[in-house]
């Protein structure tokens, strides 16, 4: 989820308004009486809103071959860019669950130089160069991208491609690509200024994800992130939920990215294949007709998905 690019996102949205503060939004708050309370249901969002579709349950195919869960039952699970902001927060959840996954990590090209290097090298984790070879030796079952743009556009999609590639050749069965909201029909979700400026790595993103959802015997999830709060900790979760609305924009923690990726890959009854935005629910901005936070009286403009 390009850490760069969305943190210049979110300074965006915040120059576009500079006048609105961020107030925390909980649905459990007391809501205002008006004109149409009569039009509200019993969960206290208006009637109107369109109810969640039929979901079939996924249940996640059993490993088989050199591939899958080692000895003691945990699942083989390359982290793409763990050096990276978000990446760095997906291999420390993972890791924390170690019964279940066996995990490994790729670096970016500007290895130890990068910003978040060394907070990936004080954990306990494998680590490979970012090419084929490092899927050739981990052999896993699961691949979670976090391949950042780097501000260059294409890099995403170029890289992105080989382990989709490998990932199909060499018999995995899960691949969950880190994308943001703004790519594909999420564009107009967000701020004006942020969509012109995000245009090209928006655009290098979505081919990204049109790429891997292209390809058969591969059970994928394309998970948009908005831009990562820079006032809260790295490490606090907050609120995260995913929703497949393409319009849900505000902010979200590296942790709760985090959060969110272990949540799918345990979960047995979220549907794969399918595009979803992520975003915390302490933190959502509405973007039409201007930028503002959501109101503490207002309902979620969004139906999220359970997980």
């Amino acid at each position: 989820m390009g850490a760069c690019q969305l943190k210049s996102t979110g300074a965006a949205a915040r120059v576009a308004v500079p006048e609105v503060r961020l107030r925390h939004h909980c649905r459990t708050t007391s809501r205002r009486a008006g004109p149409n309370a009569h039009l509200r249901s019993s969960r206290g969002c208006p009637a109107t809103r369109k109810a969640p579709g039929p979901r079939r349950v996924w249940v996640r195919p059993a490993a088989t071959g050199s591939n899958g869960r080692d000895s003691s039952g945990a699942r083989s699970l390359l982290v793409l860019e763990g050096d990276s902001r978000v990446g760095v927060a997906v291999v420390r959840k993972l890791l924390e669950h170690g019964d279940e996954f066996r995990v490994s990590t790729t670096v970016s090209p500007e290895g130890a130089s990068g910003t978040h290097a060394k907070a990936l090298a004080a954990l306990q984790v494998a680590v490979h160069e970012q090419n084929y070879e490092a899927a050739a030796t981990a052999r896993p079952d699961v691949i979670v991208s976090c391949i950042d743009s780097r501000r260059r556009c294409g890099a995403v999609h170029e890289r992105n491609q080989v382990f989709v590639d490998a990932a199909l050749e060499l018999g995995a069965s899960t691949f969950v690509f880190i994308s943001s909201v703004g790519a594909g029909d999420s564009s107009d979700a967000l701020p004006g200024p942020a969509k012109e400026t995000m245009k090209a790595v928006m655009s290098d993103k979505y081919i990204a994800e049109r790429y891997l959802s292209s390809k058969q015997g591969l059970d994928h999830l394309v998970l948009r992130c908005p831009p990562l709060n820079d006032i809260a900790s790295d490490g606090e979760v907050g609120r995260p939920t995913l929703t497949e609305d393409p319009m849900a924009y505000g902010w979200i923690t590296p942790a709760g990215v985090a959060d969110l990726v272990y949540g799918c890959l345990s979960s047995d009854r979220l549907e794969m294949g399918r595009t979803y935005s992520a975003v915390d629910q302490n933190t959502i901005f509405v973007t039409n007709p201007f930028l503002r936070p959501l109101e503490a009286h207002e309902c979620v403009p969004f139906e999220p998905t359970p997980i």
